[in-house]
């Protein structure tokens, strides 16, 4: 059994900005959290959270996000994403993304979905010439991969798209 726990404390004072994208890619009988609580103490503050999972076996993955917002924090911008992909029937996904809002003039979103490869896209891509493990992969990758297209430095980029690739063909 491996157990893996990512767990982050923000507090954003005004005009400060911070941004998480993350890849939960789980197998076997693996649990993989993420925790995050981001505070908005000041004004014009932007916090923007993307998780996806992508769980095979009896994985367990879990997302708990809190954003709250302060009654000073006016004009904040906080954003959470949470998608999961089982490919198993044991697997599971736990998602619980948070607002807590205490100023009137705020923009603030959260939302989560779970769900599976869709049968018509592994299909399309079979009729394409692909097999079943390659279309299976390929639609993992497109999942998953969006996550880091703005990340600027593109030797980071790679080696962040290359883990994500590795740990996709374990379970995929």
């Amino acid at each position: 059994r491996v157990y893996g726990r990512i767990e982050l404390d923000v507090s954003l004072q005004a005009d400060a900005d911070f941004e998480l994208f993350a890849a939960n890619i789980g197998t076997g009988q693996s649990t993989n959290e993420i925790v995050t609580n981001v505070k908005h103490l000041g004004e014009r503050g932007r916090s923007r959270q993307v998780v996806r999972s992508v769980l095979g076996g009896k994985a367990v993955g879990s997302y708990l996000g809190k954003v709250e917002v302060a009654r000073g924090a006016q004009q904040t911008d906080a954003e959470q994403s949470v998608k999961a992909m089982l490919l198993d029937r044991g697997a599971t996904a736990n998602c619980k993304p948070e607002l807590e809002i205490y100023a009137d003039d705020v923009k603030c979103a959260h939302g989560a979905s779970v769900g599976e490869l869709d049968p018509v896209q592994m299909f399309y891509a079979q009729s394409r010439g692909l097999d079943p493990a390659s279309a299976r992969a390929l639609l993992l990758e497109g999942f998953i991969m969006s996550l880091w297209d703005d990340v600027a430095d593109e030797a980071q980029r790679d080696t962040i798209c290359e883990a994500a690739r590795h740990a996709l063909r374990r379970i995929a």
